[in-house]
């Protein structure tokens, strides 16, 4: 197996078991629970006070999964 086909199915892999919904997300309870918060916001019509969010950490915490899980939502 080539160094690509391996890097391939490690993409596949992450991809399959990322996160759907924030629901999904482990750890870190209280970034979830403000984000869905704000995107709640929205949701009822209502401009909260923050009309951006921006997350931010080290590689590897989360922020890509907990995007594309909010906007699975």
């Amino acid at each position: 197996m080539s160094s690509w086909e391996v890097k391939n199915l490690v993409l596949n892999w992450t991809e399959k078991y990322r996160p759907k919904k924030l629901s999904e997300i482990i750890g870190n309870e209280k970034a979830v629970s403000q984000l869905k918060t704000w995107a709640d916001e929205w949701e009822k019509s209502l401009t909260p006070v923050k009309k951006a969010v921006i997350l931010s950490g080290k590689p590897g915490v989360g922020k890509t999964s907990a995007a594309l899980a909010l906007a699975n939502e």
